[in-house]
């Protein structure tokens, strides 16, 4: 699969799961299998800095556990690419080896357990103040990254197209004030009501029940004293929680 092919795929994508199923596609025509997106609004250590994430179905249980115990605050790796422009590779081993300190020594120790080896990260930079990795990544056994010098520029590529039609996707997220106090999973919640997708599609893109994902909703409402999630998205609109 080519990368006219991919991009072929990105432009006829009408959501967002359109979008992530053509990376998988592309991905495992190169016999990847494992790999996660993060998009920060800002700074990866700023406060209220996720705007959206999504990986691999092998990979969901690591990435989630890595993002809940908030070590992008201590990675070199993703400090190196907010710095950079250019692909990072890295050894696990060798990050377990210079740890500079518990924590993160412990977290290289996670990424053992759950099977990591090497991998890749490709930095994208926003027009906007904001930053997306895309870290691709070989657990023990495989031999995926074993041409990443080949690999690597054309993998690059897909990365900023993927990115640019997620942006294109996605609604632009407000997080810096949160005047009604909305938390992170509620403002995921709105930002794919606002696209309107079901209960049922919601919890599938992030992962969680239905009953969550009615939780959350009206939650949101009670916040923002909305009676249905229609008033709901119409009100985050006109406050500048969300804008097209």
């Amino acid at each position: 699969m080519s990368l006219s092919v991919f991009l072929t795929d990105l432009k006829q994508a009408k959501d967002l799961n359109a979008v992530n199923h053509a990376l998988k596609k592309y991905l495992k025509m190169l016999d990847i299998e494992t790999f996660a997106f993060t998009y920060y609004a800002y700074h990866p250590k700023s406060k209220h800095k996720l705007k959206y994430e999504f990986c691999s179905d092998n990979f969901k249980y690591w990435h989630h556990h890595y993002v809940e115990e908030n070590y992008n605050d201590i990675v070199s790796t993703l400090s190196e690419a907010y710095r950079d422009n250019l692909p990072i590779f890295w050894d696990i081993q060798v990050q377990l080896k210079t740890a500079k300190n518990q924590r993160e020594k412990k977290m290289r120790e996670d990424s053992l357990k759950f099977g990591a080896d090497k991998g890749i990260t490709f930095p994208i930079h926003g027009a906007h103040d904001d930053f997306a990795v895309l870290m691709i990544e070989q657990l023990q056994g495989q031999t995926c990254l074993e041409n990443r010098e080949a690999l690597q520029h054309e993998c690059f590529i897909a990365a900023h197209y993927y990115y640019h039609f997620v942006c294109q996707h996605l609604l632009k997220t407000n997080m810096v004030d949160r005047p009604y106090n909305l938390s992170k999973r509620e403002m995921q919640c709105l930002v794919l009501l606002a696209q309107n997708y079901s209960n049922k599609e919601i919890s599938k893109q992030l992962d969680i029940t239905e009953r969550t994902v009615n939780f959350h909703a009206q939650n949101i409402n009670k916040k923002l004293g909305t009676k249905n999630k229609y008033q709901s998205v119409l009100k985050a609109l006109e406050e500048g929680l969300l804008t097209l």
